[in-house]
């Protein structure tokens, strides 16, 4: 057998055990373990991430509760996540700084974290979807470790039933995020 086959060999017997540990991962943990329980707390920052209705919205409620200095729309320039949104809920304009390039989870961490350690920002209250609180959690605590920059986080209701029979969109939804979970963890923590 050639280098080349072996090593595609080896690929394909690694892509399939890893399905098989993520079906494992699945059953044993279920949906809620992609939602985490949090209480934020007072920040000088919101961050705010794109990807998904209602995270805007649950931003806005958490500024009106607590305040804060900025509010930090991270890839501002997609729907659910632009300035004039945030304007029209009532942000001021004077504390809205827009984070136009993050293309992902991983991105929105690195590129907020730099925008935070600019100002010279000490905590923010990270605002995400339940769904999604579990990657979010651990990419960003991984990205700004060491920073000094206390991190919470503002889960934003969904679809998503963590809980009781799983609908398609359930299904759809834990599905893809334990892919991507496994996937950032990789990269995390492997690579």
């Amino acid at each position: 057998m050639t280098l080349a086959k072996k090593i595609s060999m080896g690929a394909v017997i690694g892509f399939i055990g890893l399905v098989a540990l993520l079906i494992v991962i699945y059953f044993i943990l279920g949906r809620s373990y992609l939602v985490i329980e949090e209480n934020p707390e007072q920040s000088e920052a919101i961050i705010v991430l794109s990807g998904a209705d209602g995270r805007l919205e649950h931003a806005v409620e958490l500024y009106a509760e607590m305040g804060a200095e900025a509010m930090i729309l991270s890839n501002s320039t997609e729907n659910a996540t632009t300035k004039e949104e945030a304007l029209q809920l009532g942000i001021p304009s004077d504390i809205i700084i827009e984070e136009p390039e993050a293309t992902s989870t991983y991105t929105n961490a690195t590129l907020t974290k730099k925008i935070m350690q600019d100002k010279g920002y000490s905590s923010a209250i990270v605002v995400t979807s339940d769904y999604h609180s579990r990657r979010t959690r651990m990419t960003f605590e991984e990205i700004f470790k060491d920073s000094g920059i206390d991190l919470t986080y503002g889960v934003a209701p969904s679809d998503f039933s963590p809980e009781g029979d799983a609908t398609e969109l359930d299904t759809r939804i834990s599905t893809s995020e334990y892919v991507k979970l496994t996937g950032y963890w990789l990269r995390l923590f492997i690579f």
